[in-house]
Protein backbone atom coordinates (compact mmCIF):
# COMPACT_ATOMS: atom_id res chain seq x y z
CA UNK A 1 0.00 0.00 0.00
CA UNK A 2 1.14 3.53 -0.82
CA UNK A 3 0.98 6.87 0.96
CA UNK A 4 -0.75 9.70 -0.91
CA UNK A 5 -0.65 13.44 -0.21
CA UNK A 6 -3.60 15.26 -1.81
CA UNK A 7 -4.31 18.99 -1.87
CA UNK A 8 -7.74 20.63 -2.06
CA UNK A 9 -9.74 17.81 -0.49
CA UNK A 10 -12.72 19.77 0.85
CA UNK A 11 -14.82 19.23 -2.29
CA UNK A 12 -14.84 17.93 -5.84
CA UNK A 13 -11.97 16.00 -7.36
CA UNK A 14 -9.77 16.22 -4.27
CA UNK A 15 -12.48 14.93 -1.96
CA UNK A 16 -13.31 12.09 -4.35
CA UNK A 17 -9.63 11.19 -4.74
CA UNK A 18 -9.10 11.03 -0.99
CA UNK A 19 -12.15 8.79 -0.51
CA UNK A 20 -11.42 6.46 -3.43
CA UNK A 21 -7.74 6.08 -2.54
CA UNK A 22 -8.58 5.43 1.13
CA UNK A 23 -11.17 2.80 0.18
CA UNK A 24 -8.48 1.08 -1.87
CA UNK A 25 -6.49 0.68 1.35
CA UNK A 26 -3.86 3.36 0.85
CA UNK A 27 -2.85 5.92 3.47
CA UNK A 28 -4.07 9.40 2.55
CA UNK A 29 -2.87 12.72 3.88
CA UNK A 30 -5.88 14.84 2.94
CA UNK A 31 -5.41 18.59 3.10
CA UNK A 32 -7.66 21.63 2.96
CA UNK A 33 -7.56 25.23 4.09
CA UNK A 34 -10.23 24.31 6.65
CA UNK A 35 -9.41 20.78 7.83
CA UNK A 36 -12.69 20.54 9.74
CA UNK A 37 -14.36 20.05 6.35
CA UNK A 38 -12.60 16.68 6.27
CA UNK A 39 -13.97 15.40 9.60
CA UNK A 40 -16.47 13.06 7.96
CA UNK A 41 -13.77 11.68 5.67
CA UNK A 42 -11.53 10.92 8.65
CA UNK A 43 -14.46 9.39 10.52
CA UNK A 44 -15.21 7.10 7.58
CA UNK A 45 -11.55 6.02 7.25
CA UNK A 46 -9.97 6.55 10.69
CA UNK A 47 -7.09 4.16 10.05
CA UNK A 48 -6.06 5.48 6.63
CA UNK A 49 -6.92 9.20 6.40
CA UNK A 50 -4.98 11.97 8.11
CA UNK A 51 -6.36 15.52 7.77
CA UNK A 52 -3.99 18.48 7.77
CA UNK A 53 -4.48 22.21 7.21
CA UNK A 54 -2.91 23.56 4.03
CA UNK A 55 -3.11 26.83 2.17
CA UNK A 56 -1.11 26.29 -1.01
CA UNK A 57 -0.69 30.06 -1.45
CA UNK A 58 1.26 30.36 1.83
CA UNK A 59 4.89 29.24 2.10
CA UNK A 60 4.73 28.66 5.85
CA UNK A 61 1.56 26.59 5.54
CA UNK A 62 3.13 24.40 2.85
CA UNK A 63 6.30 23.88 4.89
CA UNK A 64 4.28 23.00 7.99
CA UNK A 65 2.10 20.50 6.12
CA UNK A 66 5.12 18.80 4.51
CA UNK A 67 6.97 18.57 7.83
CA UNK A 68 3.89 17.22 9.62
CA UNK A 69 3.33 14.65 6.89
CA UNK A 70 6.87 13.29 6.94
CA UNK A 71 6.87 13.24 10.74
CA UNK A 72 3.61 11.27 10.91
CA UNK A 73 3.89 8.87 7.97
CA UNK A 74 7.60 8.88 7.19
CA UNK A 75 7.35 9.22 3.43
CA UNK A 76 4.98 9.79 0.54
CA UNK A 77 4.67 7.80 -2.65
CA UNK A 78 2.14 9.92 -4.54
CA UNK A 79 1.61 13.68 -4.57
CA UNK A 80 -1.65 14.96 -6.03
CA UNK A 81 -1.69 18.69 -6.80
CA UNK A 82 -5.40 19.39 -7.03
CA UNK A 83 -6.11 22.65 -5.19
CA UNK A 84 -7.20 25.43 -7.50
CA UNK A 85 -9.88 27.95 -8.38
CA UNK A 86 -11.66 29.19 -11.50
CA UNK A 87 -12.22 32.65 -12.94
CA UNK A 88 -14.63 33.57 -15.71
CA UNK A 89 -14.27 36.76 -17.74
CA UNK A 90 -12.95 38.19 -20.96
CA UNK A 91 -9.27 39.05 -20.75
CA UNK A 92 -9.87 42.77 -21.18
CA UNK A 93 -12.51 42.89 -18.46
CA UNK A 94 -10.67 40.72 -15.93
CA UNK A 95 -9.90 42.03 -12.46
CA UNK A 96 -6.16 42.12 -11.74
CA UNK A 97 -6.49 41.11 -8.08
CA UNK A 98 -8.70 38.14 -8.94
CA UNK A 99 -6.28 37.05 -11.64
CA UNK A 100 -3.27 37.27 -9.33
CA UNK A 101 -5.11 35.26 -6.65
CA UNK A 102 -5.91 32.55 -9.19
CA UNK A 103 -2.32 32.35 -10.39
CA UNK A 104 -1.17 32.01 -6.79
CA UNK A 105 -3.52 29.08 -6.22
CA UNK A 106 -3.39 27.29 -9.55
CA UNK A 107 0.25 27.69 -10.59
CA UNK A 108 2.32 28.82 -7.64
CA UNK A 109 0.38 26.56 -5.29
CA UNK A 110 1.26 23.46 -7.29
CA UNK A 111 4.84 24.69 -7.69
CA UNK A 112 5.22 25.34 -3.94
CA UNK A 113 3.95 21.95 -2.84
CA UNK A 114 5.90 20.10 -5.51
CA UNK A 115 9.22 21.79 -4.78
CA UNK A 116 8.69 21.33 -1.04
CA UNK A 117 8.47 17.56 -1.54
CA UNK A 118 11.22 17.25 -4.18
CA UNK A 119 14.14 16.79 -1.74
CA UNK A 120 12.24 13.93 -0.10
CA UNK A 121 11.37 12.30 -3.42
CA UNK A 122 14.93 12.70 -4.72
CA UNK A 123 16.33 11.07 -1.61
CA UNK A 124 13.99 8.10 -2.05
CA UNK A 125 14.57 7.91 -5.82
CA UNK A 126 10.84 7.24 -6.17
CA UNK A 127 7.45 8.88 -6.31
CA UNK A 128 4.70 9.95 -8.66
CA UNK A 129 3.51 13.55 -8.98
CA UNK A 130 -0.03 13.88 -10.34
CA UNK A 131 -1.14 17.41 -11.14
CA UNK A 132 -4.74 18.20 -11.98
CA UNK A 133 -4.54 20.65 -14.86
CA UNK A 134 -7.36 20.99 -17.41
CA UNK A 135 -8.15 20.78 -21.08
CA UNK A 136 -7.87 24.57 -20.61
CA UNK A 137 -4.15 23.92 -20.27
CA UNK A 138 -4.11 22.32 -23.71
CA UNK A 139 -6.15 24.82 -25.73
CA UNK A 140 -7.32 28.35 -25.02
CA UNK A 141 -11.00 29.19 -24.60
CA UNK A 142 -12.84 32.50 -24.77
CA UNK A 143 -14.04 33.57 -21.34
CA UNK A 144 -11.30 31.61 -19.60
CA UNK A 145 -8.21 33.43 -20.80
CA UNK A 146 -6.45 33.90 -17.48
CA UNK A 147 -7.59 30.53 -16.18
CA UNK A 148 -6.07 28.95 -19.30
CA UNK A 149 -2.87 30.89 -18.62
CA UNK A 150 -2.58 29.32 -15.16
CA UNK A 151 -3.08 25.85 -16.57
CA UNK A 152 -0.67 26.36 -19.48
CA UNK A 153 1.88 27.50 -16.87
CA UNK A 154 1.31 24.35 -14.82
CA UNK A 155 1.69 22.21 -17.94
CA UNK A 156 5.00 23.83 -18.92
CA UNK A 157 6.31 23.54 -15.38
CA UNK A 158 5.42 19.86 -15.08
CA UNK A 159 6.75 18.98 -18.54
CA UNK A 160 10.09 20.56 -17.59
CA UNK A 161 10.05 18.82 -14.22
CA UNK A 162 9.46 15.45 -15.88
CA UNK A 163 12.58 16.00 -18.00
CA UNK A 164 14.61 16.90 -14.90
CA UNK A 165 13.58 14.11 -12.52
CA UNK A 166 12.74 11.11 -14.69
CA UNK A 167 16.22 9.63 -14.29
CA UNK A 168 15.76 9.85 -10.50
CA UNK A 169 12.80 7.48 -10.52
CA UNK A 170 10.24 10.26 -10.06
CA UNK A 171 7.27 10.11 -12.41
CA UNK A 172 5.14 13.08 -13.45
CA UNK A 173 1.63 13.06 -14.91
CA UNK A 174 -0.59 15.97 -15.91
CA UNK A 175 -4.30 15.18 -15.63
CA UNK A 176 -6.27 17.26 -18.13
CA UNK A 177 -10.02 16.82 -17.65
CA UNK A 178 -12.95 18.49 -19.32
CA UNK A 179 -16.03 19.48 -17.28
CA UNK A 180 -16.21 17.50 -14.03
CA UNK A 181 -19.07 17.63 -11.53
CA UNK A 182 -17.58 19.90 -8.88
CA UNK A 183 -17.91 23.39 -7.39
CA UNK A 184 -15.42 24.84 -9.87
CA UNK A 185 -18.09 26.90 -11.67
CA UNK A 186 -20.25 27.95 -8.68
CA UNK A 187 -17.25 28.90 -6.54
CA UNK A 188 -15.21 30.70 -9.21
CA UNK A 189 -15.21 34.48 -9.44
CA UNK A 190 -17.14 35.81 -12.42
CA UNK A 191 -17.14 39.08 -14.29
CA UNK A 192 -20.26 38.96 -16.42
CA UNK A 193 -19.99 42.54 -17.65
CA UNK A 194 -19.71 42.22 -21.41
CA UNK A 195 -18.59 45.03 -23.67
CA UNK A 196 -20.74 45.15 -26.82
CA UNK A 197 -17.80 44.07 -28.98
CA UNK A 198 -17.56 40.78 -27.04
CA UNK A 199 -21.27 39.98 -26.86
CA UNK A 200 -21.24 37.68 -29.90
CA UNK A 201 -18.71 35.40 -28.24
CA UNK A 202 -19.51 35.84 -24.56
CA UNK A 203 -23.29 35.60 -24.45
CA UNK A 204 -23.23 31.96 -25.62
CA UNK A 205 -20.35 31.37 -23.19
CA UNK A 206 -22.35 32.61 -20.22
CA UNK A 207 -25.35 30.55 -21.29
CA UNK A 208 -23.17 27.43 -21.21
CA UNK A 209 -21.60 28.33 -17.87
CA UNK A 210 -24.95 28.99 -16.21
CA UNK A 211 -26.43 25.75 -17.49
CA UNK A 212 -23.50 23.42 -16.84
CA UNK A 213 -23.36 22.88 -13.03
CA UNK A 214 -24.76 19.47 -12.19
CA UNK A 215 -24.70 18.40 -15.83
CA UNK A 216 -20.96 18.01 -16.33
CA UNK A 217 -20.19 14.62 -17.87
CA UNK A 218 -17.06 14.03 -15.82
CA UNK A 219 -17.35 12.00 -12.62
CA UNK A 220 -14.91 12.97 -9.84
CA UNK A 221 -15.02 9.40 -8.52
CA UNK A 222 -14.20 7.94 -11.94
CA UNK A 223 -11.34 10.42 -12.28
CA UNK A 224 -10.04 9.32 -8.88
CA UNK A 225 -10.17 5.69 -10.01
CA UNK A 226 -8.20 6.71 -13.09
CA UNK A 227 -5.54 8.17 -10.80
CA UNK A 228 -5.16 4.78 -9.14
CA UNK A 229 -4.71 3.20 -12.57
CA UNK A 230 -2.13 5.80 -13.58
CA UNK A 231 -0.07 5.21 -10.44
CA UNK A 232 -0.17 1.45 -10.98
CA UNK A 233 0.84 1.73 -14.65
CA UNK A 234 4.41 0.59 -15.45
CA UNK A 235 4.86 3.53 -17.84
CA UNK A 236 2.32 6.26 -17.01
CA UNK A 237 1.76 9.09 -19.48
CA UNK A 238 3.01 12.62 -19.03
CA UNK A 239 -0.36 13.87 -20.31
CA UNK A 240 -3.59 12.09 -19.37
CA UNK A 241 -6.58 13.62 -21.17
CA UNK A 242 -9.65 12.81 -19.08
CA UNK A 243 -13.14 12.58 -20.53
CA UNK A 244 -14.73 12.73 -23.97
CA UNK A 245 -15.00 16.54 -23.98
CA UNK A 246 -11.29 16.88 -23.25
CA UNK A 247 -10.46 14.20 -25.81
CA UNK A 248 -12.29 16.12 -28.54
CA UNK A 249 -10.61 19.37 -27.51
CA UNK A 250 -7.16 17.81 -27.50
CA UNK A 251 -7.64 16.23 -30.90
CA UNK A 252 -8.90 19.52 -32.36
CA UNK A 253 -5.83 21.31 -30.99
CA UNK A 254 -3.49 18.66 -32.42
CA UNK A 255 -5.16 18.82 -35.83
CA UNK A 256 -5.05 22.63 -35.96
CA UNK A 257 -1.44 22.79 -34.79
CA UNK A 258 -0.40 20.14 -37.29
CA UNK A 259 -2.15 21.98 -40.11
CA UNK A 260 -0.49 25.28 -39.17
CA UNK A 261 2.97 23.74 -38.84
CA UNK A 262 2.69 22.00 -42.20
CA UNK A 263 1.00 24.92 -43.96
CA UNK A 264 3.73 27.36 -42.92
CA UNK A 265 6.67 24.97 -43.14
CA UNK A 266 8.40 26.82 -45.99
CA UNK A 267 8.42 30.12 -44.09
CA UNK A 268 9.42 28.28 -40.93
CA UNK A 269 12.49 26.81 -42.63
CA UNK A 270 13.42 30.19 -44.09
CA UNK A 271 14.25 31.50 -40.62
CA UNK A 272 17.35 29.29 -40.39
CA UNK A 273 20.30 30.51 -42.49
CA UNK A 274 23.84 29.16 -42.87
CA UNK A 275 26.28 30.77 -40.46
CA UNK A 276 28.64 33.07 -42.35
CA UNK A 277 32.31 33.38 -41.43
CA UNK A 278 31.63 36.92 -40.20
CA UNK A 279 28.81 35.73 -37.95
CA UNK A 280 31.00 32.92 -36.62
CA UNK A 281 33.71 35.42 -35.67
CA UNK A 282 36.20 34.03 -38.16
Amino acid sequence: MATWFITGCSTGIGRAAAAVVARAGHTVVATARRPETLDDLVAAHPDTVIALPLDVTDDASVASAVDATLERVGHIDVLVNNAGIGYFSTIEESDADDVHAMMEANFWGAARVTTAFLPHLRERRAGHILTVSSIAGVRGSAGLGYYCATKFAVSGFMEALAAEVGHLGIRVTLIEPGPVRSLWIPSGEKNEAVLPDYAEVMEPFWDRIRGLPGKQPGSPEALAEAMLALVDAPQPPLHFVAGVHALAGARTKIERLTAEVEGWEALTRSVDRPVSPADAGA
